[in-house]
Formats: C-alpha cells, structure tokens, sequence
C-alpha cells in the first residue's frame, strides 16, 4: 500500500484540493477540525489504524508524508502486537 498516495487522495477528496504535494500541510491546504473527522474515518476504514488527531495540527508532522510516516508506524506496531498475541495463545 502506497500510503502516501493514499493520505493524498483523501485529503484531496475531503478537502476539495488538488496536485497536493508530499510537503503539503494539513492546515495550509485548508484543513480544519470539522473536516479532519471525515480524513480520519476515511484513514482508519483504508488502512485499519487513525494517527491522533494532534498530527494534523502540528507544523512540523502535519505534512502529508509525515501523517503516512505515522499511519506506517502505527500499522507496524498493529501488526507486531497481533503477531505477538497469536505466539502467546499457542
């Protein structure tokens, strides 16, 4: 999964941007808090995690390859912690 590309198109969508780029930042495209709840859903429905909501608003995460930068990290973590809970139950 391209998450980047994924980040992109919501934001896209969600926002009513285009041609959005990997430096693009939550707040400077438009973002606000009353469309982030609709970019988060959509995040968590795609990929099965949601950063906090606090990424969004920060200027130095709020990126687009920040927030999938977290969203991998988050789906690692997910995944190791499933893993884990499997080797446990056997």
């Amino acid at each position: 999964m391209n998450t980047e590309a994924l980040v992109t198109g919501i934001l896209e969508n969600v926002i009513g941007v285009k041609n959005l780029s990997r430096d693009a930042r939550f707040l400077d495209i438009g973002g606000n808090s009353l469309n982030l709840v609709e970019v988060l859903k959509q995040i968590k429905d795609k990929t099965g995690v949601a950063p906090a909501p606090r990424i969004f608003f920060d200027k130095s995460n709020s990126t687009v390859a920040a927030i999938s930068a977290a969203i991998d990290s988050l789906r690692e973590a997910a995944a190791a912690a499933s893993q884990a809970t499997v080797a446990a139950a056997e």
